[in-house]
């Protein structure tokens, strides 16, 4: 019986949105809900979460299976890229879904509330793509973890290599929790002035954030349940950063660039619908070679800034 999420979100009372994909994507999404649920759970109060932090670094290691065709379809279709774009290949932004239960075993054993975790910033350097059909033996590294006093910053590295021993990605994760009142706001960075073109555009649907999590396993409330989105100050749900950042990377390819590494920051939550998103790229590179690049809605709010070669 094919049940559909639309349908499902309705009953539950969870959704109205018409997030087309069938709940059997849920039992693929499993290792993910398990991990990313267990870690929030234990690390909810300080009886169950870690006492201390452990010498850092930490390593552990991972077997991720091939991965569902049909998902990766699905996925794919969802970022806007063409069939054929991905026929042999996955897209490396598809990480938001095999690297996710990693990142959740590494942050876990920070002593902190991760239910309070904020997505900061991410790098990602492909070195060869992981091919479709194949398994992928992931190394996740727990590498820092500084008290800055108003918030705690997390960085984290998987390295994901395929089946004949090849590091092909390397991922580095950035993320803070806060800690009581922020402190004054910092002085923004300086940053070098340069022109910009619009490479392409994408729109944020309503249903975008249930949509997501049915591709990649990331049911964070704040994505998914209107009631909690009307519950902030956005009053409505958000768009995963990861799906901000699949939508644009596909935006990217589309203008005819190439992405080996990027580097992005997400600066602004975006609210769901959005539409009229602009991904903007540097008419010049940088000193070390970077395409300069930025997200921003129609009416000139940046969301998400970086740069790529």
């Amino acid at each position: 019986m094919k049940l559909l999420a639309s349908s499902w979100a309705c009953k539950k009372g969870i959704h109205t949105m018409l997030a087309d994909y069938p709940l059997k994507y849920l039992a693929l999404h499993w290792p993910n809900i398990r991990s990313m649920g267990w870690a929030a759970i234990r690390n909810a109060t300080p009886i169950t979460r870690p006492g201390t932090l452990p010498q850092l670094p930490v390593h552990h290691s991972m077997h991720v299976p091939a991965l569902n065709d049909e998902l990766l379809d699905q996925y794919v279709a969802w970022t806007g890229a063409p069939a054929n774009r991905y026929r042999t290949e996955m897209p490396a932004h598809f990480c938001s879904h095999w690297a996710m239960p990693m990142l959740a075993k590494l942050g876990s054993l920070a002593p902190y509330n991760l239910l309070s975790l904020l997505n900061q910033g991410l790098r990602m350097q492909i070195h060869t793509p992981l091919n479709r059909g194949e398994s992928i033996a992931l190394r996740g590294s727990l590498m820092d973890v500084t008290d800055d006093g108003d918030k705690v910053r997390i960085h984290t590295r998987v390295q994901a290599s395929n089946p004949e021993g090849e590091l092909a990605v390397v991922i580095d994760s950035y993320s803070t929790v806060p800690r009581g009142k922020p402190a004054g706001k910092s002085k923004p960075a300086k940053r070098d002035e340069f022109e910009f073109t619009t490479a392409g555009h994408w729109n944020a649907e309503e249903e975008d954030g249930l949509a997501f999590a049915m591709l990649t396993g990331d049911f964070n409330p704040i994505h998914t349940i209107k009631a909690v989105g009307k519950r902030t100050r956005f009053k409505s749900c958000i768009l995963h950063g990861f799906g901000q950042l699949a939508r644009t990377w596909e935006v990217l390819h589309n203008a005819g660039h190439t992405v080996a590494d990027l580097d992005v920051r997400w600066i602004k939550p975006l609210p769901l619908p959005h539409a009229g998103m602009q991904v903007q790229t540097s008419t010049t590179p940088d000193s070390e070679g970077y395409t300069q690049l930025r997200l921003t809605s129609a009416d000139g709010i940046l969301h998400m800034v970086g740069r790529f070669k």
